[in-house]
């Protein structure tokens, strides 16, 4: 189950992208956008496993992957194997490969590390160094490389230079945020609309002066992680100092915090910027241990009068800058003119600043991890997909296959009330909400799509009730509401499969052959056919006024009407009537909501992600390829 996009952790903190795959970031790392392709696909291999058999990169076609080429004699192997180990869980359930590279001269030593260490995936061998060659990667290191569904490498490293314990945990935060995985715990970060208490400091100013968080109780504090060598963190400094002068409000602290405690360093910086802010050091670290600092700079927090964090960026530039002033001005209670982009798409972020319990209601809703749903399938690259899957596709400054703005993904404010809402787009609701809804929700995509009956599981109003939950409570929402409980067709009769033989004469032959025609006969085999759970998903209209039991032995089956939808009406007068056209269904939006209604996580691990083919040993009828809409 995703977590939704901009709450999650792995998504807010958008942390830079290191594609060098043998190089090191040293102390720290830059912060950017979000990661890119290097240009570069994943060159086809193949060998022998370490426990025999042979595999290669055809484990990775349409799914994303995780490479981990190791060696048992690497002294680094312990920490790297861990982070992927400490993956696979969340791995295997998000559509996600993982193949082990094995360096060992010899492998019997490679095998028994697998074991030993939880390497619970496929392992090669490249003793002779043949796959690590075709990967560019040098000998001796680990390393760890990732790649998307269509093959391309976006993010990759080897080893853990400085500091390995700080660099092991911003290396699987980064590999987190790239899979878009949930952040380990103890991050520090809003998450689906729960702002966290901020931990308790203690950072000394450079002429010594200590400085801690209860100190500033009831201000508004701006807590930010710099390096003195960083240009990024040089214009984030500039701005904040900046801001703090024209503001000059008694109840904004702003505290920069040095990730190096070189105060020489630090000084010369402050005087070459002209900085009139107090800077500070970290002795020991602690701070940024305690607010889980990535090394990821510049790194900042904003902090409520109560002690909560708000929000937390990375990264500068003119984007983050408007972001910080909206939500500095909020929480002071300021006049807060709206910063939002002249000509494009802003991005749900803005929308928070001012409008928190609105936004925070979207973050328990199917809309706000849309995007997340393309990732786990293989189709985030799909230009059929995509126009309902992100925000203002291929308008100007909309999301679009060139520039992937990741703040554009998933349906949010602006997708339902048009560019920058009704301060750049007064006309657009004036359409009511609905056209709005149905743009998307078309029959192809959405099965008995109901607007009156769906509008209260995204209506912000009737969200409001969940306010009080916990981030697991709220967790545990999201996955009540992924599961498909909808009705599925429209009540009419069931009149079982044999009644459509006379008309779909192949198609029926077929059925008879498959596994569904025999499902009660699975339920004997294993003593199960008095079972109502298990009779719920092995024949026809379970429980229904004209199904099973009372249309008899007929529906014993998973009949056409399983996956179709009941035929009285359709049997009488030919009319399509409550008879679903599969063919013109999408596979991944309908077809996958009636199967996955059976076929759940539960009963049939991963089956959503191998639908596709699946669907192949059953279908029977012509696809016309569909045109993208919208």
């Amino acid at each position: 189950m995703p977590i939704p996009t901009l709450f999650r952790p792995a998504r807010l903190v958008e942390l830079a992208a290191t594609l060098a795959l043998a190089a090191s970031l040293g102390t720290a790392a830059i912060a950017q956008e979000a990661p890119t392709r290097t240009g570069r696909s994943l060159p086809r291999f193949e060998g022998m496993l370490l426990e025999g058999g042979r595999a290669g990169t055809e484990m990775f076609q349409g799914r994303r992957g995780i490479l981990l080429l190791f060696s048992s004699q690497d002294p680094q192997v312990d920490r790297i194997s861990a982070i992927v180990a400490g993956l696979i869980p969340e791995a295997r359930t998000a559509n996600v490969q993982l193949l082990g590279i094995n360096r060992d001269a010899n492998p019997g030593k490679g095998l028994v590390y697998a074991r030993t260490h939880g390497l619970e995936f496929p392992i090669l061998r490249d003793a002779d160094g043949q796959i690590s060659r075709k990967l560019q990667l040098p000998p001796g290191r680990s390393a760890v490389v990732v790649v998307d569904a269509e093959g391309f490498l976006i993010y990759g490293w080897g080893g853990l230079e400085g500091d390995p314990e700080r660099m092991a945990e911003f290396r699987e935060s980064e590999l987190r945020r790239v899979l878009y995985f949930e952040q380990s715990t103890g991050s520090v970060l809003p998450v689906l609309g729960v702002s966290p208490a901020a931990p308790a400091f203690e950072v000394r100013s450079l002429d010594g002066t200590v400085a801690t968080l209860e100190q500033l109780a009831g201000n508004v504090v701006v807590l930010v992680f710099f390096l003195p060598t960083c240009p990024h963190c040089h214009d984030t400094l500039k701005f904040l100092d900046k801001l703090a002068d024209r503001l000059e409000h008694p109840e904004l602290r702003i505290v920069p915090v040095s990730t190096s405690g070189r105060k020489y360093v630090i000084e010369d910086m402050a005087e070459e910027l002209g900085l009139k802010l107090d800077l500070y050091t970290d002795p020991g670290g602690v701070a940024q241990r305690d607010y889980a600092h990535r090394m990821a700079v510049p790194d900042t927090l904003v902090i409520d009068r109560q002690g909560r964090v708000v929000m937390r960026k990375s990264g500068s530039g003119g984007r983050v800058f408007a972001l910080l002033t909206m939500q500095i001005k909020q929480q002071l209670g300021l006049q807060n003119p709206i910063l939002l982009d002249k000509t494009g798409y802003s991005g749900a972020e803005f929308c928070a600043a001012c409008h928190t319990g609105q936004h925070n209601t979207w973050s328990l809703t199917k809309h706000s991890y849309a995007f997340e749903t393309l990732i786990e399938h293989g189709e985030d690259r799909n230009a059929e997909c995509l126009p309902c899957h992100t925000v203002g596709w291929n308008e100007p400054g909309g999301f679009n296959a060139e520039r992937r703005y990741p703040y554009l993904e998933g349906v949010q404010c602006e997708s339902c009330h048009g560019r920058g809402g009704p301060h750049q787009s007064p006309e657009f609701v004036k359409a009511g909400y609905e056209s709005s809804c149905a743009g998307c929700h078309t029959e192809e995509h959405s099965l008995r799509f109901n607007f009156a009956e769906r509008l209260p599981l995204i209506s912000h109003s009737a969200n409001l009730s969940f306010a009080a939950l916990s981030v697991e409570e709220r967790k545990k929402l999201i996955e009540q509401r992924d599961v498909r409980e909808r009705q599925l067709f429209a009540s009419a009769p069931y009149v079982g499969s044999d009644s459509c033989q006379s008309c779909h004469v192949k198609e029926h032959a077929l059925w008879s052959e498959s596994a569904h025609a025999n499902a009660t006969k699975t339920l004997e085999l294993g003593g199960e056919q008095e079972n109502s759970q298990c009779q719920s998903c092995h024949v026809t209209g379970f429980g229904e006024e004209s199904g099973w039991p009372t249309g008899g032995d007929a529906l014993s089956a998973v009949g056409c009407e399983s996956c179709h939808g009941p035929g009285g009406k359709h049997a009488v007068d030919g009319s399509l009537g409550t008879i679903l056209r599969l063919t013109e269904k999408c596979e991944s939006c309908v077809i996958l909501q009636i199967c996955g209604s059976c076929h759940d996580e539960a009963n049939d691990p991963n089956f959503e992600f191998e639908l596709t083919d699946k669907l192949e040993k059953i279908r029977h009828g012509f696809q016309e390829p569909r045109v993208a809409t919208r």
